[in-house]
């Protein structure tokens, strides 16, 4: 597998030999440093003890984490792979079989959708604004040659490469984009890098009117995982902080705590984020204007009919073959 590398584009842009700080999780980089997985300690030996607060690329003493996605901190992306999801999996590797061996996937983290790929013999480049996301990922892939990851913000990358066969964004990534015109400009960056007829598959949150309606202080026990390889047990409980209705912008505050076998809690980590929802029309309107043409919206990872109390929104939409 290439090492991880930085691509001309608002992620990867370097000033003096320091990266810029982008506003979509990328963290400043001293030195003109390429990543690789042979500089990222395993997760299962980096330290627990949290200690800082990220905020537009200022850190201070503390436990909270506010930052415009919760993995461009190190010790919380550390903990990503121990929640296990795999429901979305088959979907996406029947649609590489169906579209053809060149994928790229946006918003890749850690991996959990890009090596799989890549195991069944795809030629996969993932993008990530997360530097320890793709550590984690490139530890995990070893040596593939038909693998390459690369750092970059989804708003706008340029690989050097145009003919994808299809693109992904997995696991509601999306919603990591709180402005319309970031939205635009990510599916933009997209149709740029597919072929003649290239296909999309994005899988969006659908905004129940129970989820948008959720008071202020709203809280929910949602994931418990025993860690058996790391000796601990992980809970997050996740907290509404408010709701824009007018900007579809909600803040939400997760809490990881970290338990030993005996019971108590050796770590905890906040993380504040702003997260947007999008409907499924309006979410059709930008894959239209980006240059889309939509061809199926799925309710499931089945490809199950969508329908208004649906736990996903997923959609399919393929490049015009006459578009440049």
């Amino acid at each position: 597998m290439q090492p991880v590398s930085e691509p001309n584009g608002r992620g990867a842009t370097q000033q003096g030999g320091k990266e810029r700080q982008n506003g979509k999780g990328n963290q400043h980089v001293e030195g003109d440093e390429t990543l690789s997985g042979s500089r990222a300690a395993p997760a299962h030996d980096r330290p627990l003890p949290f200690l800082s607060i990220v905020h537009d690329g200022k850190a201070q003493g503390g436990a909270l984490v506010q930052a415009d996605q919760p993995w461009a901190d190190a010790q919380l992306a550390a903990l990503y792979d121990a929640f296990v999801f795999e429901d979305d999996l088959p979907l996406y590797l029947d649609l590489a079989r169906e579209q053809g061996h060149r994928v790229l996937e946006i918003a890749c983290g850690s991996g959990r959708v890009l090596v799989p790929l890549a195991r069944a013999g795809f030629d996969v480049v993932g993008i990530d604004a997360s530097p320890h996301m793709l550590a984690l990922a490139q530890t995990k892939l070893g040596t593939s040659p038909n693998t390459r990851l690369i750092r970059a913000d989804m708003r706008d990358f340029r690989l050097d490469k145009s003919d994808f066969d299809l693109a992904i964004v997995a696991v509601k990534s999306f919603a990591y984009l709180t402005e319309p015109g970031d939205q635009l400009s990510c599916l933009q960056q997209v149709v740029a890098h597919l072929r003649p007829g290239g296909l999309l598959a994005i899988d969006f949150m659908h905004p129940l009117p129970e989820w948008v309606a959720a008071a202020p202080g709203s809280m929910r026990d949602d994931l418990l995982q025993r860690v058996p390889d790391r000796g601990f047990t992980l809970s997050r409980v996740e907290t509404v902080v408010s709701t824009d209705v007018a900007r579809q912008v909600r803040i939400i505050r997760s809490a990881y705590e970290v338990i030993d076998d005996r019971g108590s809690i050796v770590a905890k980590r906040i993380v504040e984020w702003p997260y947007r929802w999008t409907y499924r029309f309006e979410a059709e309107h930008l894959l239209q204007r980006a240059g889309f043409t939509v061809e199926a919206v799925y309710g499931g990872y089945g490809r199950e009919p969508f329908g208004s109390s649906s736990k996903a929104m997923v959609f399919l939409a393929r490049k015009s073959a006459t578009r440049l």
